[in-house]
């Protein structure tokens, strides 16, 4: 479902996409397993009329997957669709958006409070859940969702990032 009733609104939905979901995009060596499926699911959700964000963390975490690819031939050809994905986001010619804001204290300070866990960013390292990046998808999901009227959520693959991944 696209559209969720909200005092009898219908609101847009955005999805941010987690780096499980753009590395099967991208067909990132050993980290493609599900890539189909997200590709039948994506293109469902844009016929559904969702709207996808790409998160800072999500470019930073992919870059270093893609750079991590073992074989050099097949790491440059990841590093050229990266590229060129990372290009066509900036010319607004990418199925996502970039969410445009800045690393400022408030944005730091909602990382270091854990976003909308209920958990710090200490207590998430010490139970091993959520690490920085997830929990910066996740403060950028809350800052974004705060100024919008929309219900903002993150496309996961992952069972840990997927508690956290519907907006209150």
């Amino acid at each position: 479902m696209s559209k969720q009733q909200k005092g009898g609104l219908r609101l847009p939905v955005v999805d941010f996409l987690d780096t499980s979901v753009l590395v099967e995009i991208l067909d990132v060596p050993f980290l493609n397993d599900h890539r189909a499926e997200v590709l039948a699911e994506m293109d469902q959700r844009i016929r559904d009329g969702v709207r996808f964000v790409l998160p800072t963390a999500t470019v930073i975490e992919t870059g270093n997957h893609v750079f991590q690819v073992k074989n050099g031939q097949a790491r440059r050809q990841c590093a050229d669709r990266f590229m060129s994905a990372l290009r066509q986001t900036a010319q607004g010619q990418a199925p996502w958006r970039l969410h445009e804001r800045t690393w400022d204290a408030a944005f730091l300070t909602s990382l270091c409070d854990g976003g909308s866990t209920a958990m710090t960013l200490t207590q998430h390292a010490e139970s091993q859940l959520l690490g920085t990046g997830d929990l910066s998808i996740v403060a950028e999901r809350d800052l974004y969702a705060s100024k919008v009227q929309a219900r903002v959520r993150i496309w996961t693959l992952e069972d840990t990032m997927s508690t956290w991944a519907q907006a209150d």
